[in-house]
């Protein structure tokens, strides 16, 4: 069987059986609840990893909203929130691997929502954008909870891959530009998902594309592939303030280079960087048809041995190459290496984070 083949048998597997309906979607969480959220700074939790010095516990100067991406793959539209499901513990790899570099220099607040299912990114009807607005309104019901409730004042960061980006794109619009929320707003990391140049005046007549290491009310985005990845056949949902629509992956779009912070076209190498590795004691993460919580052990570590290159490609995406890339390549097989995202860059956007807080400050 070939990897298309493949794919349309796994697509076919996660299609929900009937279409969206609203007697059908999971009761609405309670973000006054704590128990819905995925991270706290208040509780130790895998957000809180590290490859070398775990992060303090003490409440620190500056926050991170952070927006997990999809890691729910059933036949719902929509995620019901059960504690003992498996998308929970893929929620916790998440934290692990994306959320943990954030947390030396933030206090870490992710709630769990009724994430769209996976398949709502290839429906062709209305079920998937109707999935994604219940998806986004436990998003968006978190972020004033976390404001009214946990903020207490503090600069914030707004984070998300994926799913998680996509979201973090609406809730900026709806909640931070022309906002008075701007005013402690840093930066927004919203990786692994396009965000249209042409659209972002629309979105953001405030704010700015990212053009350098500390500036700040602005928007930083990537998307990552092997040399020579394209997308020019592929489309993707978005949303827009007139409603949904698809646009096209390979056209101008937001991104800059983690290596570097900017849209240089240059190789790029960064010895500061981290990269990291999720470890884990069964294989939940590549099985989705786990439907049930293992409680796995999950650790992180640096890659110390192996190494990589980056650039910004003519595809407005970023481009690699090394012997790191050489060994997870076959984790890629189209090269898209949509996946490691943010693992390969955890230390960059750990030590930007620093970066930017610190330039906020003075």
């Amino acid at each position: 069987m070939n990897e298309k083949e493949k794919f349309f048998n796994f697509m076919d597997s996660v299609k929900p059986e009937k279409d969206f309906m609203e007697e059908d979607v999971p009761k609405a969480p309670n973000y006054h609840d704590k128990l819905f959220w995925a991270a706290l700074p208040e509780r130790d939790g895998l957000h809180n990893l590290s490859p070398d010095e775990k992060p303090s516990m003490e409440i620190k100067n500056f926050d991170v909203f952070y927006i997990h991406p999809t890691g729910y793959f059933l036949k719902h539209w929509n995620e019901p929130l059960e504690d003992d499901s498996a998308s929970y513990e893929r929620t916790g790899s998440h934290l692990a691997s994306q959320a943990s570099a954030f947390s030396e220099t933030c206090n870490v607040y992710a709630p769990y929502y009724r994430q769209a299912t996976y398949f709502s990114f290839y429906d062709t009807q209305s079920n998937g954008v109707q999935a994604q607005d219940v998806a986004y309104s436990d998003i968006a019901n978190a972020f004033a909870v976390y404001m009214e409730k946990y903020n207490s004042g503090r600069p914030f960061f707004i984070a998300g891959h994926s799913q998680g980006a996509l979201h973090g794109q609406r809730l900026i619009h709806e909640y931070i530009s022309l906002n008075p929320n701007r005013e402690k707003f840093i930066a927004a990391y919203l990786i692994g998902y396009i965000l249209p140049i042409k659209h972002f005046n629309t979105l953001y007549p405030d704010l700015y594309i990212s053009k350098s290491a500390d500036d700040q009310k602005s928007i930083i985005s990537w998307s990552t592939g092997l040399e020579g990845f394209r997308r020019s056949r592929a489309y993707s949902m978005f949303w827009l303030p007139q409603g949904w629509t698809t646009e096209n992956m390979e056209q101008p779009i937001v991104c800059q280079n983690p290596l570097c912070w900017t849209s240089n076209k240059d190789w790029q190498q960064d010895k500061n960087n981290i990269i990291i590795r999720l470890r884990s004691n069964n294989p939940f993460l590549t099985d989705y048809s786990a439907t049930k919580h293992q409680h796995s052990k999950i650790s992180i570590e640096s890659i110390d041995d192996l190494d990589f290159e980056a650039r910004y490609s003519k595809n407005f995406m970023i481009e690699t190459r090394g012997t790191l890339i050489d060994k997870i390549k076959s984790f890629a097989p189209n090269g898209d290496l949509h996946n490691f995202d943010m693992s390969l860059f955890w230390g960059a956007i750990r030590n930007n984070v620093k970066q930017r807080a610190n330039a906020f400050s003075t």
